[in-house]
């Protein structure tokens, strides 16, 4: 998380230079000095340090925030914590010490801005796809590049306040699905045909598969964990063939010529799949998830398409090959 945080405040103008002499402590990093930064305004005055304190399973301790304290030299520092501080921590700050905390909301809803704004994107590769899955495929040695992540449909925020959950600590993940490339032929009841093209989502957490109507080429994700479903949750290349008939079938308005030369409309016709022309292909894409951490709960993985949620517990998140990029600014 720590480059994604240095790219996105690159991105916004935050110059950082080293700053000599100041020592990081264990998960407290600092990522170096800026000689101003919108949170203290536009005034003048003494350069800020940044700091960025790194995601733990515990929120930040009085005992840790005081020994920071200690070490910390007097003057301003942005605080960017994805751990909840203690919330008296203001009643140890010695005369000054200015600082300005942003904590794991603050740093979810920054974060989020910048997928919007197409601000960060970033290239993955799963590495450790299950074999079985891969075996399935028929097609040795696939290419399992991430060809891009959906836009959530979900907002956070709102899910959290519906739940009475305000206050929870999130933090985005994606989840592995699979996008199947699909070229085949349409036949009409008169031996009509036309050749075709399609992408199909197979989304194993809501054991759907459906039309992919395209991607939202606008929205780029940062560096993201990825989550794999039980292997079982996945449909081999064979299953997916057998259902594209269902989904790709489809009704036209029929024509016919009358004797005159006129074309007039008749019934409603089918266009059916001719499943032995059918080539499909699999490639990853990620839809967008939270991580919801409940206090004295298991964590919730919350889908972000259809709002489904289950226990974290239940699958494995995998280590992911991902490069972080900032999107290059364009002119109107």
């Amino acid at each position: 998380m720590e480059d994604a945080v240095r790219q996105l405040l690159s991105a916004r103008g935050v110059r950082l230079e080293p700053s000599p002499g100041i020592v990081s402590s264990p998960g407290f990093s600092l990522l170096g000095v800026a000689e101003r930064v919108p949170e203290f305004g536009e005034k003048g005055g003494n350069p800020v340090n940044v700091w960025h304190f790194e995601s733990n399973l515990l929120p930040v301790s009085m005992a840790e925030f005081e020994r920071w304290v200690v070490d910390a030299p007097r003057g301003r520092h942005w605080i960017l914590s994805e751990r909840k501080l203690p919330e008296e921590y203001t009643s140890i700050l010695p005369p000054g010490l200015e600082i300005v905390v942003w904590g794991p909301n603050d740093m979810s809803v920054w974060l989020g801005e910048a997928i919007l704004s197409g601000e960060l994107k970033v290239t993955a590769q799963i590495t450790n796809l299950d074999a079985t899955h891969t075996a399935n495929t028929d097609r040795e040695g696939q290419n399992h590049d991430m060809v891009g992540s959906i836009k959530p449909i979900v907002e956070i925020e709102s899910w959290l306040t519906q739940k009475g959950h305000e206050g929870a600590l999130t933090y985005p993940i994606l989840l592995n699905c699979i996008i199947w490339k699909v070229e085949g032929t349409i036949v009409s009841p008169a031996g009509e045909s036309e050749n075709k093209k399609w992408m199909i989502l197979e989304d194993p957490w809501a054991s759907t598969i459906s039309i992919f109507d395209g991607f939202d080429n606008s929205f780029h994700s940062p560096s993201l964990r990825i989550i794999d479903p039980p292997p079982s949750r996945w449909k081999g290349t064979e299953q997916i063939k057998s259902l594209l008939p269902s989904i790709l079938d489809s009704r036209r308005q029929g024509k016919t010529e009358d004797a005159d030369g006129s074309v007039r409309s008749i019934m409603l016709e089918w266009w059916r799949l001719d499943a032995s022309s059918a080539i499909i292909f699999p490639r990853n894409i990620g839809i967008p998830a939270w991580v919801v951490k409940l206090e004295g709960r298991e964590d919730t993985v919350l889908h972000g398409l259809n709002a489904g949620h289950t226990q974290s517990s239940n699958f494995s998140v995998t280590t992911s090959a991902l490069q972080l990029t900032t999107c290059p600014q364009t002119s109107t």
